[in-house]
């Protein structure tokens, strides 16, 4: 199986790459120190293989770094030799959206605009049930629906972990009250949201009717930050036929601000659970 280049791997590799070109060392000698081709140094700092800890401890010594070189290489490399779950992808799935699944496991911040529906990370296994059901009426989905949902489950576990990415969501008051799957459905999903916004990791503000237009209204975005100067930042729009990628800075930014002026004009994240709690009571009648 071909080694696959990961985020967590290429802030490694640059930070190897640029302690190599700070000591005014070309990869050909650090190939040398090591004994090895000066392709294997390259597809080390390109973030295709991850090299073991003896093999960056003699680089390090090579490069002459420093206490805090070797500390911060050290967490780097702890950090790339984190093995996230694979998600195993049916075969017809759009390039773009196998990207996302990449992609978002790597994230360190993901900041969503959802205008018609739960976003799928936030989802219940019913509640993601009835959005396929209703997708694959019009489509032409050779997937099977209860697998769909079980790839949507897996991919929810990303938001479990110890160092678990940090989500903040505006959602439309809207999908508060369509009710996807009928109202049971739509009661138990909105109960799932509330516990998932106890977590420290999870921030929802909900867009109320009031606020009137907001952002460009043509539906959602997912907005995705790595932590590191090195990772740019992406936007992700997902359309019927699967997605598309925005990574072109200028767009990015306008995205990044059109997010932050709707979240300015959505409720904070008390007032937007307390509204969340009265339709979940509403809901129960």
């Amino acid at each position: 199986m071909a080694a696959t280049p990961t985020r967590r791997k290429k802030r490694l590799g640059r930070y190897l790459r640029d302690l190599r070109e700070a000591a005014g060392l070309r990869a050909a000698d650090a190939a040398n120190e090591l004994k090895t081709e000066e392709s294997t140094i390259s597809r080390y700092e390109n973030g295709i293989y991850k090299p073991g800890w003896p093999a960056v401890k003699l680089l390090l010594g090579y490069y002459g770094a420093d206490p805090t070189a070797y500390t911060h290489a050290s967490t780097l490399y702890d950090a790339a030799s984190v093995t996230m779950p694979k998600i195993r992808l049916p075969a017809d799935s759009p390039k773009a959206f196998r990207e996302l699944v990449n992609t978002e496991r790597e994230a360190e911040q993901l900041f969503i605009l959802e205008t018609s529906l739960v976003p799928g990370l936030l989802q219940t296994a019913e509640y993601a049930m009835a959005v396929f059901d209703s997708a694959k009426r019009t489509r032409d989905v050779s997937s099977d629906v209860d697998e769909l949902v079980n790839i949507r489950m897996e991919r929810q576990r990303y938001l479990e972990d110890p160092d678990a990415m940090q989500v903040c969501i505006c959602l439309d008051t809207a999908v508060l009250y369509r009710e996807v799957g009928g109202r049971k459905v739509l009661h138990d999903q909105l109960k799932h949201l509330l516990d998932l916004i106890e977590q420290p990791n999870v921030t929802v503000h909900v867009i109320p009717f009031e606020t009137g237009a907001y952002g460009n209204m043509s539906g959602g975005c997912w907005i995705m930050t790595f932590g590191d100067e090195g990772d740019s930042d992406v936007v992700y729009l997902e359309h019927p036929a699967g997605g598309v990628w925005v990574e072109n800075e200028h767009d990015v930014r306008h995205f990044q601000a059109m997010f932050d002026d709707v979240r300015a004009q959505a409720l904070n994240p008390e007032e937007s659970a307390e509204v969340i709690r009265a339709r979940v009571r509403s809901l129960s009648k």
